[in-house]
């Protein structure tokens, strides 16, 4: 029989895709019923259940225990707006969207479950909740017994790691956190130092998914076969690669961009932005071409925007498409999104459907750890 496992903000299945080969799901909480159309139509419904996290209360963990017993992992990837680099207040606390990385905490707190696995992009090592969330899920005192006798303690491991570095042929870096319950008391294992900014771990378990080879942006592209398309244009077979429409000014911008890798360098001045005209080096990336002899930018929910970031496809003229971006971030060929609550599979909103794709967790990096969990 498979093991159990929990997932929190599901979204639209990144992680689930790999989770599903190794564990029975039991549960899979996500909020917003467009994304949870999405992520049900390539997992099921079964165990899927559509609400605002903060209006499950303890009370319903604890009857969701009682049928389960025991839940071997918990997955969580909470959104992580809050604590983005582009979050102008991503420093200060009141950002009530921070508050929900503790729902990790109260859940593990509740089902006890042996291995906990945490997404969350950079910025959240550098905000104060990190030492919280950390402690939290640490429960130990310096002498390794536990500070609440009724809680678990957790031996903890985690990092700043590339998505690169595991198959994936984009440049998106993330902090993974994978905590193993301890067992026994006092314990010396994953000792936290959080006096200083730099946190550290003594101690820390090993059970952590060694790196790949990288894989350029072309190269994993080409084992799919994708049919060429102009801006605005949907492909007749598969909806999902369909792009953007551009103004004639933007078509004439990346008509006048060099193929992989290009930049607004090479336009005439009259193409160029205000802003661009005062600081050429301004916002450098926007409207950039991908380049296939490297690893994409990070994908982004604004990923089939010309104008939100190097997002422009290295040869054609035009934004790269939805299936594209869900390519690159590893999804299967035949990943089915919903746009919106009416139309059919693969339609509706571009921009809902980017959003789906660009906060997800890429299925090759989340497969990864995974994978090694498993095995333990």
């Amino acid at each position: 029989m498979k093991k159990k496992a929990v997932e929190l903000f599901c979204g639209v299945g990144g992680v689930t895709e790999s989770l599903k080969r190794h564990y029975n799901i039991r549960c899979s909480i996500e909020m917003d019923p467009i994304i949870a159309r999405s992520y049900a139509a390539n997992h099921g419904d079964d165990h899927l259940t559509i609400t605002d996290i903060n209006k499950l209360d303890s009370g319903w963990w604890e009857d969701f225990k009682s049928k389960e017993k025991s839940i071997d992992l918990l997955v969580s990837t909470p959104p992580c707006q809050g604590f983005s680099a582009y979050n102008r207040n991503r420093n200060k606390e009141f950002d009530s969207r921070n508050n929900l990385v503790f729902h990790t905490n109260t859940v593990a707190n509740i089902l006890q479950p042996k291995f906990i696995f945490f997404e969350n992009v950079v910025g959240f090592t550098k905000h104060p909740y990190f030492k919280i969330f950390l402690n939290k899920l640490q429960n130990l005192d310096s002498e390794g017994n536990k500070i609440n006798k009724n809680l678990p303690s957790y031996q903890i491991r985690f990092s700043v790691v590339n998505a690169a570095d595991y198959g994936v042929p984009q440049n998106r870096k993330r902090i993974i956190l994978i905590a193993k319950k301890i067992e026994s008391f006092p314990s010396s294992e994953s000792v936290l130092s959080l006096n200083s900014s730099n946190i550290q771990v003594s101690g820390a378990h090993e059970i952590w998914p060694d790196s790949n080879e990288k894989v350029t942006l072309g190269e994993y592209l080409s084992k799919f076969k994708i049919s060429k398309l102009s801006a605005g244009e949907r492909d007749s077979v598969d909806h999902l690669h369909t792009t953007m429409n551009l103004s004639l000014k933007n078509l004439k911008r990346i008509e006048m961009t060099p193929h992989n890798g290009g930049t607004k360098s090479s336009w005439e001045e009259d193409l160029l932005l205000p802003s661009q005209l005062k600081n050429n080096n301004n916002f450098k990336d926007v409207y950039g071409r991908m380049d296939y002899s490297k690893q994409s930018p990070t994908i982004t929910t604004g990923c089939i925007t010309l104008s939100k970031g190097r997002f422009g496809h290295p040869i054609e003229n035009r934004a790269i498409s939805l299936r594209e971006a869900a390519l690159i971030q590893t999804f299967p060929l035949n990943y089915c999104f919903y746009g919106d609550l009416k139309s059919g599979p693969n339609m509706g909103s571009k921009v809902n459907i980017a959003m789906q794709i660009g906060n997800a967790v890429p299925v090759k990096l989340a497969a990864a750890f995974i994978e090694k969990i498993s095995k333990y």
